[in-house]
């Protein structure tokens, strides 16, 4: 995008030669912005079953794919898909803040369910969980891979598929780049973890078994 001062009669001159001419504007495209959460959930509706485990995107993944795909529409056309800075932050901040209070929601009878049952123990494996894989991926990708550090927390955040984790990440990025590593290990991440979550229910399930006499 290029920026033009001078006369109104020489800009549109100019104008003409070097393309669109984009309208500094402080509207929504509902229409644009409404195809693509469509498509997105559409997307994510779509699966299949491998080893008879049913995989798929996901809601989140489907509408991850189709705001790439929007989004580089957007970016070759920039007459339509307008959407405001402001307008684009208010629905980051409004849908972290939904997202956190469902999950809270949904998970506090059973969280406080599995403390009584389990102690302390639980929350504290939960963090390892959740750190462990996260430290490693951070050592690995600067010692080795030399990533640098938006895409390497972007990469990170979508390992862990961790909504609230990529738009902390941006939002103190300050731009977008982290959704370059965010975006490929968020999709191999929500094909995996359908995968893995019964192959590791089953193998514990198992070693429970010939462990019990």
């Amino acid at each position: 995008m290029l920026t033009l001062f001078g006369l109104r009669s020489a800009i549109t001159r100019v104008a003409r030669e070097l393309g669109y001419v984009v309208t500094p504007t402080s509207k929504t495209d509902f229409v644009y912005l409404g195809l693509g959460i469509v498509a997105g959930m559409l997307l994510g509706r779509i699966t299949f079953r491998f080893g008879g485990v049913p995989v798929g995107f996901g809601t989140g993944g489907g509408c991850l794919l189709s705001g790439l795909l929007f989004g580089w529409g957007r970016s070759k056309f920039p007459v339509i898909g307008s959407f405001p800075a402001a307008a684009s932050q208010i629905l980051k901040d409004f849908g972290l803040a939904t997202f956190i209070a469902a999950v809270g929601l949904s998970s506090g009878p059973d969280a406080i369910r599995l403390i009584k049952s389990y102690g302390f123990l639980l929350p504290v494996v939960g963090v390892l969980v959740v750190l462990l894989p996260a430290c490693i991926s951070l050592f690995v990708g600067r010692r080795f891979l030399h990533f640098d550090s938006p895409i390497l927390l972007g990469a990170i955040a979508g390992q862990q598929c961790s909504t609230p984790a990529i738009s902390a990440v941006t939002t103190v990025a300050g731009n977008s780049i982290p959704i370059i590593g965010y975006t490929i290990t968020y999709a191999i991440s929500n094909v995996l973890l359908p995968l893995l979550g019964p192959l590791l229910i089953g193998i514990a399930a198992l070693l429970h078994q010939r462990s019990t006499p």
